[in-house]
C-alpha cells in the first residue's frame, strides 16, 4: 500500500526532524557535519526553501522551514536525505546495508506566531537540552551559534516572528 501524500501548503512554517535508523549516528566527524551543511545549502537553493532555524546532532536533526510553495517541504527533504544517505553509505562502505534514517521525516505545520516562537526556541536549544553544551549558542552545528564560523554555515532566513534582543537568555533558561 502506498504512503499517503503529505499536504504541506506553502506560506506556513514547519518543524521538521528525523533521526538515524535504530537511533544510529548519521553525522560522526567534522567532515560529515560540513558536508551535510553543504547539502542543506544546495537543497535550499535548488528548492528556494527558507530556513529559519536548524540544529544538527550526531543521531538526528531539526529544522524550522518556511516554504514558498506547496509541496516544497517534501521535495526539499527527499533530496536532502537521499543525497546524505548516498554519501553516508559510500563513505562507510555500507551501500546496500539498509536505511540511514529511521523512516520518513516528521513534519509539523506551525500556524500561529506563538507556536513558531516556541519551535524556534526548541530547535535552537536542542543541543543544550541533550547536554552537549552548557549554552545553546556554544553548539557549532546550530543556527544559534554566535562565533566565527568553523566551516560552512547554513544560510538562515529572516523569520516572520522576530527574536527578541535577549533571545539567548530564552534559549538557555
Amino acid at each position: 500500500m502506498a504512503r499517503r501524500k503529505r499536504v504541506t501548503p506553502g506560506g506556513y512554517a514547519y518543524h521538521v526532524c528525523n533521526r538515524g535508523s535504530r537511533k544510529g549516528v548519521i553525522l560522526r566527524t567534522y567532515e560529515d557535519y560540513s558536508n551535510f551543511i553543504t547539502l542543506i545549502n544546495a537543497a535550499r537553493e535548488k528548492f528556494r526553501m527558507r530556513i529559519l532555524a536548524h540544529n544538527l546532532l550526531g543521531n538526528h536533526f531539526h529544522f524550522v522551514l518556511w516554504p514558498r510553495g506547496d509541496d516544497d517541504v517534501p521535495r526539499f527533504m527527499k533530496w536532502l536525505e537521499q543525497k546524505h544517505a548516498q554519501r553516508f553509505h559510500r563513505k562507510g562502505g555500507t551501500v546496500g546495508s539498509g536505511a540511514v534514517f529511521q523512516g520518513r521525516y516528521v513534519s509539523r505545520m506551525i500556524s500561529e506566531d506563538r507556536k513558531l516562537f516556541t519551535a524556534l526556541r526548541y530547535v535552537e536549544s536542542n543541543a543544550r537540552r541533550h547536554g552537549f553544551v552548557k549554552r545553546a549558542e556554544d553548539w557549532p552545528w546550530c543556527s544559534a551559534w554566535n562565533r566565527a564560523p568553523i566551516g560552512p554555515t547554513v544560510v538562515i532566513d529572516d523569520s516572520p516572528v522576530l527574536r527578541p534582543s535577549n533571545w539567548l537568555d530564552f534559549l538557555n533558561e
